[in-house]
């Protein structure tokens, strides 16, 4: 799958938000390897701590529902941000949690802007290099 069809499908994804409060709608769209699409978009409540990011939606259903396959990419998009829409703090730790306790193998993350003509591509270790760590299980 090309990176249009995965932004395209975040955009989908991004129109059936739940964002009463802040208006900002966001979709993201996960590929697994085996060619796979999991999308997902953030989920207000009043109690603002409890809603969830896009981004974390897609991850932990795709993770929930198939545990067993890879991760390969995962592109984030807003019909309401002038700018390519980059993954949270928290959702960075998901992504970086994904890579390196579960699949072993980096995430390429494709961020939008709302008219897709402005496209930017990092790898999930990239954009958090000392991303939280914990050796006492």
């Amino acid at each position: 799958m090309n990176d249009k069809t995965l932004i395209s499908k975040a955009f989908e994804a991004a129109e059936k938000a739940w964002a009463p409060y802040s208006g900002f709608r966001v979709g993201a769209a996960v590929l697994l390897e085996d060619g796979t699409v999991i999308c997902g978009n953030n989920q207000e409540n009043r109690a603002y701590p409890l809603g969830s990011c896009a981004e974390r939606v897609a991850v932990n259903y795709a993770r929930a529902t198939c545990p067993n396959v890879r991760i390969v990419a995962i592109a984030i998009a807003s019909p309401d941000s002038e700018r390519p829409i980059t993954p949270c703090g928290g959702c960075r730790e998901v992504l970086a949690e994904a890579v390196r306790a579960q699949q072993g193998a980096d995430i390429r993350v494709i961020m939008s802007d709302r008219s897709a003509d402005e496209v930017r591509e990092a790898m999930a270790a990239d954009l958090l290099p000392w991303a939280f760590e914990f050796d006492g299980r």
